[in-house]
């Protein structure tokens, strides 16, 4: 689901829809749950516990003017787990209401964390890329060749949530206390408080975790031009195993990061298909070290693929209608959006396969100017960054070396990012063959 975009507003858009997930914190890192962050340059009550009501607003075409208010909370429950809030109202009448629990260490073992994400949207106006366009009868909606017009306008609701189960194993770094505290002077980390980074060896450095999600989503459109309806609805399981290797979750400087994804929705729903999703991820970061201008200088590399084995088989319901077994669009092999071609819409380009692969140039200087804007010099910012990034990645309809490398897409472009208050926000701005787009979101892409 993406805010529809026209070119004349089309940067306002991706700001006020992306911007909305980000202070919401829609996706939380895996690794957050064992993880508790210190800033030695804080008081220890500043650093230890904190909480914060953001009140904000916007305007665009669509939405009208808007109030909103997000409220972040730290180190009640218990130190390391946080709660986020966000809700927001427009004029045209769409609203959005948001909320997660993070970091809660169960009582009964020290190594089993939980997480938990609601989200209910009601969109006066939405573009969806799925077949249903009768400008485009003989074309796939967000085939790797699909024309960018090719989607349904339509009004509806989305709802949303998770429960996450994580177990960190004892081996490696998470051996000892499962809750690694890291030390940071000026937002960066201490040498010596690194979780990883060493050789790889899940054995010996790094931390292992294996992680339950199950999951919920229902998507319920109406078309604006025809009535018609258009429902994505899907309810199943995650299983996720990662491996973390980087020296800090929030910032990598060095080591790598690899996580292997099955997803699987057992047709539980009436109107949920069977569907199975395999996704792999390996990120690897490079320390380039200080200059007389730079704090720090990093260059990370990402490589992402899925497939969905179920894709091409099928069945007959009640109705003699067949039935794929393929998640819906949101899930998946999707690019486009947040984390995978930022210069294209959210979930732009679905398909059976995708592949993708990305790289970044983060530059953090010396100088920062955020201590000193009026405002925003309330908020505790040690650091801000400059990145520039490429991607190249496409969706097919099979899993095949040579069919993903060919007319490959890709999206080019540069960002601004900034620790507030211990988390990493960025806003990127990348441009296309279908022009470009800006992502506002929380924490780096990878």
């Amino acid at each position: 689901m993406i805010i529809k975009t026209i070119p004349a507003n089309r940067y306002a858009r991706a700001m006020m829809f992306s911007g909305m997930i980000f202070l919401s914190g829609f996706y939380s890192s895996t690794a957050w749950s064992i993880n508790n962050q210190v800033e030695a340059n804080l008081p220890a009550s500043d650093s230890s516990s904190s909480s914060q009501l953001i009140p904000y607003g916007f305007f665009n075409g669509d939405v009208g003017g808007a109030v909103a208010a997000a409220w972040i909370s730290k180190g009640f429950v218990q130190e390391q787990a946080s709660t986020v809030a966000n809700v927001w109202f427009g004029s045209e009448g769409a609203y959005q209401l948001f909320v997660s629990n993070n970091n809660i260490q169960l009582p009964f073992s020290d190594r089993l964390f939980v997480d938990s994400v609601f989200m209910y949207s009601n969109w006066e106006e939405v573009d969806s890329y799925q077949n249903g366009n009768p400008s485009f009868p003989n074309e796939i909606a967000g085939s790797n060749d699909s024309d960018e017009d090719n989607s349904v306008s339509a009004t509806g609701e989305d709802l949303f949530g998770y429960i996450s189960l994580r177990y960190l194993l004892p081996m490696g770094d998470g051996r000892g206390d499962p809750i690694h505290t890291f030390k940071l002077s000026d937002g960066l980390l201490m040498p010596g408080f690194e979780a990883g980074g060493g050789p790889w060896n899940p054995l010996k450095s790094g931390r292992t975790t294996l992680e339950l999600r199950p999951f919920y989503r229902d998507q319920d459109f109406e078309s604006d031009d025809t009535g018609e309806p258009f429902r994505n609805k899907t309810s199943g399981v995650k299983f996720i195993l990662e491996y973390d290797n980087t020296d800090w979750y929030n910032n990598p400087t060095r080591g790598s990061r690899q996580e292997l994804t099955i997803a699987r929705d057992w047709g539980a729903l009436d109107e949920s298909p069977t569907w199975t999703s395999i996704q792999f991820r390996h990120t690897q970061f490079f320390n380039l070290g200080d200059t007389k201008k730079a704090r720090q200088r990093v260059l990370a590399l990402d490589f992402w693929t899925s497939d969905l084995p179920t894709w091409n088989s099928s069945h007959t319901d009640n109705t003699g209608r067949e039935v794929f077994h393929r998640a819906p669009l949101f899930e998946g092999s999707t690019l486009g959006g947040l984390l995978r071609q930022r210069a294209y819409a959210n979930d732009r380009f679905h398909d059976r396969s995708a592949i993708n692969y990305s790289i970044e140039y983060r530059y953090t200087p010396r100088w920062n100017p955020m201590t000193e804007l009026p405002v925003i010099n309330k908020l505790y910012i040690p650091w801000w960054q400059w990145v520039a990034f490429v991607e190249v990645g496409r969706v097919a309809d099979n899993w095949s070396v040579s069919d993903l490398h060919k007319d490959m897409k890709v999206s080019l472009g540069g960002g601004i990012r900034a620790m507030v208050s211990g988390l990493v926000i960025r806003v990127d701005a990348g441009v296309s063959d279908e022009g470009g787009e800006i992502q506002m979101f929380f924490n780096h892409p990878f």
